[in-house]
């Protein structure tokens, strides 16, 4: 009689203790009370920057449900390539283009660039997807002293030049990431006079530049990784006007975040930068706009300095703008997704907010919220049309866990 007193006596403990944990579950399963919505599901407060019409689709052919006058109070959802989702106060929902959307504390669209919302912010920190993305190891940031202080490494950099770009590679890359090549044009269009071959000024100073870049920041040491950045690289430099550039792409081992494009048509990309990244449209993204500043040959007057000085200082922000422009456009020939320079200056901010490095991208360039804004401004209805992302979008998961 004891034994089975004590059976049920076990009994009864066990089904309070299973009432017990699926009621804490039930109550730190939820991250608020119920009926109330995680910010991110809330929206955020922005204004209508100027008329525009509220649209049942982000296309700009899509179904007019409303026209609103500028002033106008809305809260913001999620982006979707060059538009926002918001509701007004009567409960309206649709989609409005971002360059027409700006936070009520910001300053007015006219009197600066910085007033854009894209619709990230509301998230409060970088998605995080596989691999090494976050993750910091203890190392010096890549600033412009440490740069300018650095031995160059010409064994690095022969290393580089002697690897020459597989032209077929990229194409059968391409071809299996089923990509889909477009006929966009530029905002402004280039000089006609630009020539397809580098300059000797160019090579030399890009040589000096690419030694001293590799003596502060060694390749990184996995050749599936650096293949993968390669050949994607090399896709979207097929649709550049400079084709017989000799054009390299090198990932390099800091985590500090930034990307260059120097005078000799290399590419270099910081491991930091490629573990921010969402997608292959993304990676296509920082190195369309870094090919377009070589192309423009924008270290070559507009008060750029050919030298590792230059590098250092950049090259001004008319420049670094038309750049981030002309790089939708260049990857967006190659088939990708015009939007995503968008989402990886969106990570970037907010990755610098949490603690991250990019004091070298910061000092020589404008803004981020500056620059967002600067794109949004000024797309084109083909740009706009192909702001979807691409059949090859997370091919980079593949490489994302790749070792150091």
């Amino acid at each position: 009689m004891s034994g089975k007193i004590d059976a049920m006596g076990w009994v009864c403990k066990r089904a309070w203790l299973t009432v017990l944990i699926l009621g804490a579950s039930a109550v730190f399963g939820q991250s608020q009370p119920a009926g109330v919505e995680p910010a991110s599901v809330r929206g955020e407060r922005l204004v209508l920057a100027r008329e525009d019409s509220l649209r049942q689709e982000p296309v700009a052919t899509a179904r007019v449900i409303a026209a609103l006058r500028a002033g106008h109070n809305l809260t913001g959802f999620e982006r979707k390539g060059f538009w926002r989702r918001v509701e007004d106060l009567r409960g309206q929902s649709g989609w409005l283009r971002l360059s027409s959307l700006r936070s009520p504390s910001a300053r007015p669209l006219d009197t600066g660039l910085a007033a854009l919302s894209t619709g990230r912010e509301a998230s409060g920190n970088v998605v995080l997807t596989s691999g090494t993305r976050g993750v910091i190891k203890r190392q010096k940031p890549l600033t412009g002293e440490l740069l300018l202080a650095a031995t160059p490494n010409q064994g690095e950099l022969s290393r580089l030049l002697q690897s020459l770009p597989d032209s077929q590679a990229a194409i059968d890359f391409a071809a299996a990431g089923q990509l889909q090549t477009r006929p966009l044009r530029y905002l402004t269009p280039l000089p006609d006079a630009l020539p397809l071959q580098l300059s000797p000024e160019e090579l030399a100073a890009g040589q000096e530049m690419a030694a001293q870049l590799l003596g502060a920041a060694r390749p990184v040491r996995n050749f599936a990784l650096q293949q993968y950045v390669s050949k994607v690289g090399n896709i979207v430099a097929a649709g550049a006007e400079r084709r017989e550039v000799s054009w390299r792409f090198v990932l390099l081992d800091s985590t500090s975040i930034v990307s260059f494009g120097l005078p000799n048509g290399m590419v270099g990309v910081t491991r930091g930068l490629f573990d921010l990244l969402d997608s292959e449209d993304d990676l296509a993204a920082v190195l369309a706009r870094e090919i377009a500043q070589v192309q423009r040959q924008q270290w070559l007057g507009r008060g750029a300095t050919l030298s590792v000085a230059g590098l250092a200082r950049g090259v001004g922000s008319a420049a670094v703008l038309e750049a981030d422009h002309d790089g939708l456009v260049l990857a967006g020939r190659a088939g990708y997704d015009t939007s995503a320079l968008l989402t990886v200056f969106e990570d970037i901010d907010e990755a610098v907010r949490k603690g991250r490095d990019a004091s070298l991208l910061l000092a020589t360039t404008p803004p981020l919220p500056e620059r967002i804004a600067a794109v949004a401004t000024q797309i084109t209805p083909d740009i706009e049309r192909a702001a979807i992302p691409s059949a090859a979008a997370s091919r980079i998961r593949t490489f994302k866990g790749s070792s150091p």
